[in-house]
């Protein structure tokens, strides 16, 4: 009886619907992933997915197989998905992160080596949490996206600096910071920060101009000439300074220099007996510092 009600629900399209296979045999991962015999062992025996004996044979339990596909980017199936789904949701490239942040991978390089950045390796190959790179990224104010150097200038725009405070004023740079931080007049000021420096709203430095009398701004002597834009230079080697070069280049006393890059985070490699300076990295901190031939 039973036999007839199944042929009868066949005839009329009403047939059971057939149970989703859950494993796989070894020939088949095989031609799936388009291995040889010897690399198909080789994956069963990292333990990398669940494996069974069904009739004293191995059989690969897929859901397994395809969580450890989406997590590792080495293997590709031979027509199907590329690989890597989950990992590439979770973390980043060394290129991606180079990208995001505009720089050269050396750069992100030098970030994990330093130990800013923690990184994971997934078949030999560096990955980046996205959660890490975001606590990173929180951490620090050097390296920008596009999106926030855009909002930087935006805020650069409505805020002065330190030393456009000081030159306003007619006063030296201490006595800002002592401004600042003065209990008098510190709840005047409204802070906000660009680059890890303290910069003053314009609204608010008003504000403060006009509720007080002991400091007013100071005509600007127009016959007073700046220091001359700097004008960056090549080093030998194009992508690395020599510590010789840069005090040659820019008339940097070789204390001053080690200080600016022990208080900048100015990334050095050892060459031989001698440091390098990434051109690139030394270069920004000089326009943050100086105005720089070229630079808008």
């Amino acid at each position: 009886m039973d036999d007839v009600q199944n042929i009868s629900a066949t005839l009329y399209g009403k047939a059971e619907p057939t149970t989703a296979k859950t494993t796989m045999s070894v020939r088949e991962m095989q031609h799936l992933l388009g291995l040889g015999k010897t690399d198909s062992y080789w994956l069963l025996h990292k333990n990398f997915f669940d494996v069974i004996l069904i009739n004293d044979k191995m059989r690969i339990v897929i859901s397994s197989f395809e969580k450890w596909y989406a997590n590792q980017v080495k293997y590709h199936k031979v027509n199907g998905p590329p690989p890597g789904e989950e990992l590439c949701k979770r973390s980043y490239s060394i290129l991606e992160v180079a990208e995001i942040l505009k720089v050269d991978s050396d750069t992100v390089y030098t970030l994990i080596r330093q130990g800013k950045l923690k990184a994971e390796t997934v078949d030999f190959w560096m990955r980046i949490p996205k959660e890490e790179f975001e606590r990173w990224y929180r951490s620090q104010s050097r390296h920008r996206t596009v999106a926030d150097r855009e909002r930087d200038r935006e805020i650069e725009a409505q805020t002065i600096s330190i030393p456009e405070m000081a030159k306003l004023l007619g006063i030296p740079r201490e006595k800002v910071y002592w401004i600042l931080d003065c209990k008098k007049y510190r709840d005047c000021f409204v802070i906000e920060r660009v680059a890890d420096r303290r910069r003053i709203t314009k609204a608010s430095f008003e504000t403060w101009l006009l509720s007080q009398s002991t400091y007013q701004v100071q005509p600007q002597a127009e016959d007073v000439p700046e220091d001359p834009p700097l004008k960056l230079q090549s080093p030998k080697s194009g992508k690395y300074y020599s510590f010789q070069e840069i005090q040659d280049f820019y008339g940097i006393s070789r204390t001053a220099l080690v200080t600016w890059i022990r208080e900048e985070g100015i990334p050095t490699i050892d060459v031989g007996r001698a440091k390098r300076v990434r051109k690139d990295v030394f270069d920004d901190v000089l326009r943050s510092k100086r105005k720089v031939e070229g630079d808008t």
